[in-house]
């Protein structure tokens, strides 16, 4: 199927990453003929895709510079960082939990742009991404590649965050996040909006001054109502950060 638009909703990604169970009033209740391509994109767009909640912190022009490869007349000021954006990714994070934090979730929205080709996914790998990425990431990076902007939009933010480990050279981060969608599915279908759950585990290291994404792996869920009481499997299930770990850039 193709469209004067760029890719349709559906069509995004070929990727088919391993979902968990979905709930009953999951997006895998979609009709048949729609969930398997839409499942497809919003596993993928979630993986390319990583605190809690999203939140539009103040962005303050200030000055032309455009030292450091930044982008000019824009300088940003939140305690734990992004300072600046580079390519439209924002970068420069506090070295400790909360600047990992914040490039954890904002690497994986990142990503989700870039991968229905509203920023170029060579400017966030760039930006944000350490020296020889692992294997899920490498395949994020992919699946990115190469995209056009379309009409349909898909957001993704956090719900919650938590740290697993950390240290100054690295840190391991969970961002449990909902994707919203209002798009077709198909060719001449009704618009429909769609909520899609997931949980990214994120793997930093400190490199060149600043947080690098070194691997992203994904899974679909928990919904809402599975974690109302987390297994101590869940992500949930440890403690989450408290604050504003989501800088959002249009």
């Amino acid at each position: 199927m193709k469209s004067t638009h760029g890719p349709r909703f559906a069509e995004l990604s070929p990727d088919t990453a391993t979902s968990a169970p979905p709930s009953s009033d999951s997006p895998a209740t979609i009709p048949r003929r729609a969930r398997t391509p839409l499942r497809r994109w919003l596993i993928a767009a979630l993986a390319a895709v990583c605190a809690t909640a999203a939140v539009l912190f103040a962005v303050e022009s200030c000055g032309s510079s455009s030292s450091g490869g930044h982008d000019p007349a824009m300088t940003i000021r939140v305690a734990h960082g992004p300072t600046a954006t580079t390519g439209g990714v924002a970068v420069g994070y506090a070295h400790d939990r909360a600047g990992a934090e914040t490039a954890a979730v904002n690497t994986v929205q990142a990503l989700t742009q870039a991968g229905q080709g509203r920023i170029p996914m060579s400017a966030v790998e760039h930006a944000v991404i350490a020296r020889d990425p692992g294997p899920g990431l490498r395949r994020s990076l992919g699946i990115g590649a190469d995209r056009t902007p379309g009409r349909d939009v898909v957001n993704l933010v956090p719900a919650a965050v938590s740290i697993v480990e950390f240290s100054p050279s690295a840190a391991q981060v969970s961002v449990w996040t909902v994707a919203v969608s209002r798009s077709s599915i198909s060719e001449g279908d009704p618009v429909s909006v769609i909520t899609a759950w997931a949980t990214h585990s994120v793997s930093l290291v400190w490199e060149a001054g600043d947080w690098k994404v070194k691997e992203l792996t994904s899974q679909t869920g928990p919904t809402p109502e599975q974690s109302v009481a987390p297994g101590a499997q869940s992500p949930l299930s440890g403690a989450l950060e408290s604050g504003y770990y989501s800088f959002y850039i249009n």
